[in-house]
């Protein structure tokens, strides 16, 4: 079984473009309203409303990483320190 498919003239499409070319760009501003509405129901609206689930799993710290941690930290802001304070020679003079 061949399906033939007739050909329609340009003459019979433009024709019917021209006749109904408002329906046509109205239905295209409806369809492009409805999908501007939905991302910004999606992406603003939904964020908005959206609620923060507690956590269920509790964060432990080791006391001893943490000390050593912070004691990291204590000798790079000594070094940042020494480093401002120290005053070299201007190559310029």
């Amino acid at each position: 079984m061949k399906l033939s498919l007739k050909k329609i003239p340009p003459k019979k499409i433009y024709s019917f473009l021209f006749k109904y070319y408002r329906f046509i760009l109205l239905g295209i501003l409806v369809i492009l309203i409805c999908l501007n509405i939905l991302i910004d129901y999606q992406y603003i609206f939904l964020t908005v409303r959206a609620e923060l689930e507690p956590v269920g799993k509790r964060v432990l710290i080791d006391q001893e990483i943490l000390e050593e941690v912070l004691n990291e930290l204590d000798q790079r802001e000594e070094n940042l320190f020494r480093a401002r304070k120290t005053q070299y020679p201007d190559p310029f003079r």
